[in-house]
């Protein structure tokens, strides 16, 4: 799968207990410090992430919370 979301992504970011690792892209530190004022405050569970591509779509491992996904869109989604 990394490999996979390696080929396609432009950004990807991947939570772990609480902290966001940029795996791939660079986005803006406004960006990254929305998102980890967001994972800072609710549980995730072991490790996710998610990843944009190049259409703009937001990806989301299955494993990452419904009830977060809005609130990643609207920090990430330009």
């Amino acid at each position: 799968m990394a490999q996979f979301v390696e080929r396609v992504a432009i950004e990807w970011y991947e939570v772990q207990a609480g902290r966001v690792h940029v795996r791939k892209g660079h986005p803006s530190h406004l960006k990254v410090n929305a998102l980890k004022k967001l994972f800072e405050t609710e549980k995730v569970p072991g490790i996710t992430g998610f990843w944009t591509t190049r259409d703009r779509c937001i990806h989301f491992k299955l494993n990452f919370p419904q009830d977060l996904r809005p609130a990643v869109r609207a920090i990430v989604d330009p």
